[in-house]
């Protein structure tokens, strides 16, 4: 039985991911100015990691649960109906009424770890 990866054009999949991955930066460094300012906000607006490169919305989060997002570098942050799954690029891991978050599988996936700006860091902390 084939699986729905293999349902996806690898490019358009390796796409999507780069996109999102873009957004992801651009939310990293949303979080750097909002610490560096030492705001204290009940919820800091991050931008929709949904990879659609039209898309301007904004998901509304508290530190901690960005954090808990950026917690695997397979993680996005969508606003709800958002999220691309089709083809087996990705799969909701967490939906609320707010946001939703999209694990990359496969292709994408591989690609979200890639350009993942934390995974340095992390190989910095354990090299």
């Amino acid at each position: 039985m084939a699986s729905n990866q293999d349902n996806m054009d690898p490019e358009l999949a390796r796409k999507i991911a780069e996109n999102e991955a873009r957004f992801r930066a651009a939310n990293e460094r949303i979080e750097e100015a909002r610490l560096r300012l030492d705001a204290d906000p009940v919820t800091v607006p991050f931008v929709c990691e949904c990879g659609r490169i039209e898309c301007l919305q904004t998901v509304r989060l508290t530190i901690a649960e960005y954090e808990s997002v950026r917690s695997d570098g397979t993680y996005f942050v969508c606003v709800p109906g958002h999220e691309i799954t089709v083809g087996g690029v990705g799969r909701v891991v967490e939906d609320t009424r707010s946001h939703v978050v999209v694990q990359k599988t496969g292709v994408a996936g591989d690609v979200a770890e890639e350009l993942d700006p934390r995974a340095d860091e992390e190989t910095e902390r354990t090299g």
